[in-house]
């Protein structure tokens, strides 16, 4: 067990949720250190030499300075939990899918969910996301469901972090992805139900 992480975030259900939810499955030690963007602490100069884009998360572990909420939980399973929470090299095709499904959920999924929360000032802009959001998610459950209709998780071998990551996303767009939706829905509840994930307040 570490000690040394700091875990650089603005709250508790920020992309730093994700990053949590994955400590606490691997029961690493951390320390969440919260900033306010009010008071000016993203743009410290401080925080500026972690993170040039003054954004969260960023994670410290010693001498190791991780941001992107993907490209950290890449790090903290291959580093903490390789073959636990991620398939060994060996597994090629495994592997493989983790890595389909970890930037899936955020090149993809999250992409398009994020647009409900930063381009949206009207409601004429309003209708028009919320609509292109519903097409997308129509598209993306033609992937996810086939998989979650057939297996527990988003992998065959089991749980990973892939689940993390995609289950941190999925309550973004929960009124297209999860209604009338029992292979989502089934799914989701399994995960938020995970002790980890209620220790790190992703729900």
């Amino acid at each position: 067990m570490t000690s040394s992480i700091q875990l650089y975030c603005k709250a508790y259900q920020d992309r730093s949720d994700r990053v949590r939810w994955l400590l606490e499955e691997l029961g690493l030690g951390y320390q969440d250190m919260f900033l306010k963007k009010s008071a000016g602490d993203l743009d410290s100069p401080a925080y500026r030499a972690l993170n040039p884009m003054g954004r969260v998360p960023t994670l410290v572990d010693g001498s190791i300075v991780v941001h992107e909420s993907a490209g950290i939980c890449l790090y903290l399973a291959d580093r903490y939990g390789y073959g636990k929470v991620c398939p060994r090299l060996e597994d090629w095709s495994e592997r493989a899918f983790y890595h389909q499904w970890m930037t899936f959920s955020v090149g993809s999924l999250e992409c398009v969910v994020a647009r409900m929360f930063t381009h949206v000032r009207t409601p004429e802009e309003k209708a028009v996301t919320h609509a292109f959001v519903k097409e997308q998610c129509e598209i993306f459950k033609t992937v996810l469901n086939p998989v979650l209709e057939r297996q527990e998780y988003i992998l065959q071998s089991g749980f990973s972090a892939a689940d993390i990551m995609l289950a941190s996303v999925i309550p973004g767009a929960e009124e297209w992805l999860m209604t009338d939706n029992p292979a989502i829905q089934n799914y989701m509840k399994k995960m938020m139900a995970r002790p980890a994930a209620v220790r790190a307040k992703v729900f």
